[in-house]
């Protein structure tokens, strides 16, 4: 249960027809690192002295257009600018513009801190499919807690009010964590006041990116704790009587994606999501990968050139599997687990997360807890 318009029913159509046949459709380009918020949870965050210390550098604007002229002529067609908090790379309006003359339907992920006046009025000439902003509570108290930000929320606000007056697309996307649980009824309250699509996460991935020791660890809520704000998020934007037929759902295994059983195999699933069958993501330092929460196969297409190294991750990917009782699971489709969550969560493609099975397991009881609550 999704907010509706997220994914246009047309960009799903292609999205399986390009990974039937291993188009890369969709991309992203993670310019930069750097971050001008500390989020508790975040996956990729580093300081300049951490970005020296990896022996990687930042790549140029030349290189990213390169890189997105090439991946176009094989059949990107979307691309996602992410960081960090790409606003701070410093060739951003160079890259943009080029790319944007591609003829590339372009998104931008922002913590939106940065968008004053000069920045809309400088997008609002160019228009980007989409900006998804993250809003990480209701006050500037839990940006202070949380991002570590303590002007963050009226910064944000206001710079969404700006985007919706320019009318320039705005996505909200909230990481749900301990920090600023107690500020969902707002954030639902100011998705709703804007008519803003808002899609909330309360499962947080383990950051291995930024450290491979880091594995089934993170600033988050025990998996009891995700299942219950999960349900408290779908009341809140769906309403009670919605919420009631999806809880009775779950009481019953009728909701979505429960299975009676599944067909035994003693090997797990592969790759299931598009990750290196129709997507891929480069790191700020060139690497690419499958997903950006993922460590790995990783291939070099700024050495190589994107179309070889394009072929070469949809080889590795095709070479995962995921961990068989999790392809024997009635749930499965429910979960929606996947190679990067299983990395994340065990340290191995094949590993079971037992989080998100801690998860799935505690959602009827906090659906039934919730109802209480009513």
């Amino acid at each position: 249960m999704e907010p509706k318009g997220v994914i246009p029913p047309l960009t799903e159509y292609l999205y399986r027809k390009a990974t039937a046949r291993h188009i890369p459709l969709s991309g992203t380009f993670e310019l930069t690192p750097r971050c001008n918020m500390d989020c508790r949870m975040c996956y990729v965050r580093m300081t300049q002295e951490e970005m020296d210390a990896t022996g990687g550098h930042i790549r140029t604007p030349e290189e990213w257009l390169r890189l997105g002229e090439a991946a176009k002529n094989a059949g990107m067609l979307y691309l996602l600018l992410t960081g960090g908090e790409p606003f701070l790379y410093p060739g951003f309006r160079q890259v943009y513009e080029g790319l944007s003359q591609m003829g590339l339907v372009l998104s931008i992920n922002s913590n939106g801190t940065l968008l004053n006046e000069e920045w809309v009025d400088w997008l609002a000439a160019r228009k980007p499919e989409r900006i998804n902003v993250t809003l990480y509570g209701g006050s500037n108290e839990t940006y202070g807690r949380l991002c570590r930000n303590p002007s963050g929320f009226d910064r944000v606000t206001e710079n969404i009010r700006r985007l919706r007056q320019a009318g320039i697309t705005v996505k909200l996307n909230c990481s749900l964590t301990p920090w600023n649980a107690e500020d969902l009824e707002q954030i639902v309250a100011f998705a709703e006041e804007y008519g803003l699509i808002l899609e909330v996460a309360t499962y947080m991935f383990p950051p291995v990116r930024r450290d491979e020791r880091k594995a089934g660890q993170n600033a988050r809520f025990t998996p009891e704790e995700a299942a219950y704000y999960r349900c408290k998020t779908l009341l809140l934007q769906y309403g009670r009587e919605r919420f009631l037929d999806f809880a009775k759902t779950l009481e019953d295994g009728t909701a979505p994606g429960i299975e009676p059983g599944c067909e035994w195999q003693e090997e797990g699933d592969g790759v299931l999501c598009r990750a290196g069958r129709a997507a891929f993501w480069v790191t700020w330092d060139g690497r690419m990968l499958p997903c950006g929460m993922m460590t790995g196969p990783v291939v070099e297409p700024f050495r190589d050139g994107f179309s070889k190294a394009w072929e070469k991750l949809v080889e590795e990917t095709a070479k995962i599997r995921l961990s068989a009782q999790c392809a024997n699971c009635r749930v499965k489709k429910a979960c929606s687990t996947c190679a990067a969550m299983a990395y994340s969560e065990t340290g191995r493609f094949d590993g079971t997360a037992e989080y998100r099975c801690r998860y799935m397991e505690a959602l009827p009881e906090q659906a039934r807890k919730l109802q209480l609550e009513l």
